[in-house]
């Protein structure tokens, strides 16, 4: 299937091409003025019909790029759509952070964990939520989940501002698209556990 450009550069050849040979027969007419007549309509009509064709095959490829175009925008719209609902509602406290730990996604049930709405956590840093002596060391594990692309249990205390501090486990992964990182985002699913700080998993 060739391309809209293309589609527009036939469109274009043809109409300059069909003025052209217009122009030329009228142009280099020598024969009587009866047959010049008749040779004329004929070469004309000639010329007309086989831009025409051309011009409906390219009409037909521009009608089926676009649906083309048109379904596959539908398709894409419904998977990003489904994939966001998957992630707005799961029942898990997921968030997504740039490597320093600043949030750009929280779902709804990570806004209900951490007692903040959505809007209020955006742009703020995670280690906002750590008790201000541990931040240093919380930092520095976050440095090395990032060398190390993902953990799958650090265990810290999540500080509420207005509620109680949890303890809890968090599996981090680092977000990538075929193989490449897309933007060095991480990806965080919290749970809260019992028992002492384990720090981070080995």
């Amino acid at each position: 299937m060739i391309g809209g450009d293309d589609l527009i550069t036939t469109f274009a050849e043809q109409r300059q091409l069909l003025l052209k040979h217009t122009a030329d027969i009228l142009r280099n007419d020598t024969l009587p003025a009866t047959s010049a007549s008749e040779e004329r309509e004929g070469r004309l009509s000639a010329i007309l019909v086989s831009s025409l064709e051309q011009l409906k095959v390219a009409e037909e490829e521009l009608v089926e790029r676009t649906e083309a175009l048109a379904k596959m925008r539908d398709e894409l719209e419904e998977r990003i759509y489904g994939i966001r609902q998957l992630f707005d509602l799961a029942p898990v406290c997921l968030l997504v952070t740039d490597t320093y730990g600043s949030i750009v996604e929280t779902n709804l049930a990570c806004a209900q964990l951490l007692r903040r709405d959505c809007s209020e956590l955006h742009r703020q840093p995670i280690a906002r939520f750590i008790a201000p002596d541990e931040r240093r060391g919380f930092r520095e594990s976050l440095a090395r989940v990032v060398a190390a692309e993902g953990v799958s249990d650090w265990r810290f205390l999540l500080n509420r501002p207005t509620d109680t501090a949890l303890r809890v486990s968090a599996a981090v992964s680092m977000l990538k698209n075929a193989g490449i990182k897309i933007g060095a985002r991480l990806l965080w699913s919290i749970r809260v556990v019992e028992g002492p700080d384990g720090g981070l998993a080995a």
